[in-house]
């Protein structure tokens, strides 16, 4: 091939997405999704068994109608209100209630047991022992260490190590208050743990404790117009669970019940102030009026003037109900609340009602006005006043048997179950997402890459293809091998053609071999070059297995290792390194010493020498030509392994001495870009780039190439078949 490289062809690049191609790449790499899955599903188990199980507790609460007649008539005028359980919601998240829950039970301080992170919970969990327990009586801190850990070491049941904020520690023991400070106390009830376990104390401020506790409760109602309202709280301990979620509970039913009691109370201080001033006001109007009849004699009052009186009387008694029942509602609400607001309007259509009234009888002579006056004033103080004393009564009632409005319809049990951890569905979902991160990057690194994965992209560079070299798992495997027990920096000394003669990628490179002997009938000698476009493309490994099998084949072949820089193709024979073509080129060796029997008949082996950075200009020294003129000579084939076109200069000496040159691309890795450039480099040098030999070929979703399985034409084969046939 003399042509000069051209660049792929735009028919190779396309925007569109081939699915079918992402479902046969997932295929691909089946096996590393599996394991990745897998993985996740590991981590996922761990997690959850390292996970400290949490408890949920469950109570209900119903809100009841209130009694009150006036508040049930107000009601009903907003009917479009909120149900009293939505009102309700956030008085039992109040600080008014979780204050005292927090007081009550202590929960402003915390204790909890001490492990090493993730593998000391999970070791616990999985052997069954039962949980360390310190029981502490009263914690004190200063306002400095409030929110601030203290570490609490055990040393005995009677005795432990205090570590506190500032780094300080201090002996105490169980039942004496340890003091530290005017400020700081700490008094240990009792110690069940074994000597070294460590505990986190921490003090909070009040507010801090509430919120902890709103982060953990959950109210909720169980509909717009349901009066039933659930309660949830979480946490690691079953029983304290319940036992807060209980007092809770209680402290809401018993805040409601108290402030019907504070209602009571201020209806009643009120009836009480009105009563004997009430009553003195009856016994003036009674007087009043009897006076008034001696004075003008028995007067009848009219029909009209009699249901004026009645209508005025009825209107007074309700203004007085309505400021009694305000009197209580200003303990409860603001004036702008609804049912506050309600009870001033009403008092406003009652005031403007009786106004009208009093124009009516303004309007009657004036011996029936002062009639109707007068009686007016004794049937409403008579009026108001039996009904103070049956508010009074009712009131007392009231009091003395306040329940509320609010029952607990179920309290907390203590849970038997855990509600989380979800062990199996944090592993499943934890193997699923590791597997779908698995399948991302498989993709994602399959669709980003650019090397060459078909013949016919070398081709559209305007290369021949010389061979095709199907992936080796043998040679993979011995190499991973030999990487995990030494330390061998990724080169390999598996010599795959004399090792295993029937793999695939060997009968490969016999399929190279004869073009390579037909091919060179018309070269100007029996010198072959092997080179690359750039590092890690297999050109060692070509070199190395081609020559092998042209021995075999009876063809008395030499090898040079011309990479004087990173050479290392002594490993594969077992040879030594110098002298070798270092030491031959710089007149240090003869070519007698430097050419050394490789153990397989027929091939004869030059090693790289000591390495040197001066290596081309050692190679274009005339010892080059001269050997390559000896061996041509004294051997069939001369097989030369030399540096990336790229990288170093080096191949395009060499290739001046040559008849023949391939290049080596590695499937998926080498770029089109690289192997153009790689060409064009040579081709300005004037060298023959007789083909490419495209490397480590993988039957997966990115080709259609059906290595042909030479192993089933092993020795030994036809007899295996006719028994089974048989």
């Amino acid at each position: 091939m003399n042509k000069q490289a051209t660049p792929p062809s735009p028919e190779y690049y396309s925007d569109e997405i081939d699915f079918g191609r992402q479902i046969r790449s997932l295929l691909a790499h089946k096996y590393k999704i599996a394991l990745a899955a897998l993985a996740g599903g590991i981590a996922g188990a761990v997690f959850s068994l390292a996970s400290t199980p949490v408890y949920r507790a469950d109570a209900m609460l119903e809100i009841e109608t209130r009694q009150n007649q006036i508040l049930t008539e107000i009601n009903n005028i907003f009917s479009n209100e909120s149900q009293p359980s939505e009102a309700e919601l956030e008085l039992v998240q109040s600080r008014m209630v979780l204050g005292k829950t927090v007081d009550d039970l202590q929960l402003d301080q915390l204790v909890e047991p001490k492990y090493f992170p993730v593998f000391g919970g999970l070791i616990h969990n999985l052997s069954g022992d039962i949980d360390p327990e310190l029981k502490i009586a009263d914690f004190e801190v200063s306002e400095d260490w409030i929110n601030l850990p203290f570490e609490l070491t055990v040393k005995n049941s009677k005795s432990y190590v205090l570590t506190l904020p500032d780094k300080r520690t201090v002996e105490g023991f169980t039942g004496k208050p340890l003091k530290i400070n005017n400020k700081t106390v700490l008094k240990v009830d009792r110690i069940l743990a074994d000597a070294g376990q460590k505990f986190t104390l921490t003090k909070f401020s009040k507010l801090s404790a509430i919120e902890n506790i709103k982060k953990q409760l959950s109210v909720v109602s169980k509909g717009k117009t349901s009066p039933i309202i659930n309660l949830s709280y979480t946490g690691t301990d079953p029983k304290e669970t319940s036992v807060i979620l209980n007092s809770i509970a209680d402290n809401y039913v018993g805040q409601n019940r108290e402030r019907d009691v504070q209602v009571a109370t201020s209806g009643l201080a009120f009836i009480s102030e009105e009563l004997p001033r009430m009553k003195e006001t009856l016994q003036e109007a009674e007087n009043k009026l009897n006076a008034y009849r001696e004075k003008s004699g028995s007067l009848d009052i009219p029909l009209e003037s009699k249901g004026a009186l009645e209508s005025l009387t009825n209107i007074e008694s309700q203004i007085t109900a309505l400021r009694t029942e305000e009197a209580g509602l200003v303990e409860m609400y603001t004036p702008e609340h609804p049912t506050y607001k309600a009870v001033l309007d009403k008092l406003s259509v009652l005031e403007r009602a009786k106004k009208k009234i009093d124009r009516q009888i303004a309007e009657l002579p004036n011996t029936q006005q002062e009639v109707i006056r007068l009686a007016r004033d004794v049937t409403t103080n008579q009026a108001t006043y039996v009904q103070l004393l049956n508010k009074q009564q009712e009131l007392n009632i009231m009091k003395a048997s306040a329940q509320g409005n609010v029952r607990i319809v179920d309290h907390a049990f203590v849970p038997e179950l855990p509600v989380a951890p979800r062990k199996t569905l944090i592993t499943l979902l934890s193997a699923l997402v590791a597997g779908a991160l698995a399948s991302v990057w498989c993709l994602f690194r399959e669709n980003t890459r650019q090397g060459i994965t078909s013949s016919d992209e070398i081709e559209a560079l305007d290369l021949e293809v010389s061979a095709l070299v199907p992936y080796s798992k043998i040679q993979q495997k011995r190499d991973t091998l030999k990487r995990t027990l030494t330390s061998s920096n990724g080169r390999s000394s598996y010599l795959l053609a004399n090792e295993n003669a029937t793999d695939t990628a060997v009968e490969a490179i016999r399929a190279l071999r004869t073009n390579i002997y037909f091919s060179m009938l018309d070269t100007k000698n029996n010198v072959l070059m092997i080179t690359g476009a750039a590092p890690e493309a297999g050109k060692s490994f070509i070199s190395s297995n081609l020559a092998t099998v042209m021995a075999q084949s009876g063809k008395k072949v030499l090898l040079i290792d011309a990479d004087m820089r990173k050479g290392y193709l002594e490993q594969l024979f077992s040879t030594h390194v110098a002298p070798g073509l270092s030491e031959l080129l710089s007149g240090e060796a003869s070519p007698v010493e430097a050419i050394q029997q490789t153990g397989i008949e027929n091939l004869f082996f030059i090693s790289h020498g000591n390495y040197t950075q001066s290596s081309s200009e050692l190679l274009m020294n005339k010892r080059l030509g001269d050997l390559i003129e000896q061996a041509s000579k004294r051997y069939d084939y001369v097989i030369i392994d030399t540096p990336p076109v790229l990288a170093v200069t080096d191949a395009a000496i060499v290739g001046q001495h040559v008849g023949m040159t391939l290049m080596v691309a590695r499937y998926g890795y080498t770029t089109a870009q690289d192997l153009d450039n790689a060409a064009r480099r040579l081709v300005q040098s004037n060298i023959n780039i007789k083909g490419v030999i495209l490397n480590g070929i993988k039957r997966d979703a990115f080709n259609s190439y059906n290595c042909y399985s030479y192993g089933s034409y092993t020795a030994g084969s036809d007899k295996k078949a006719a028994k089974s046939k048989g």
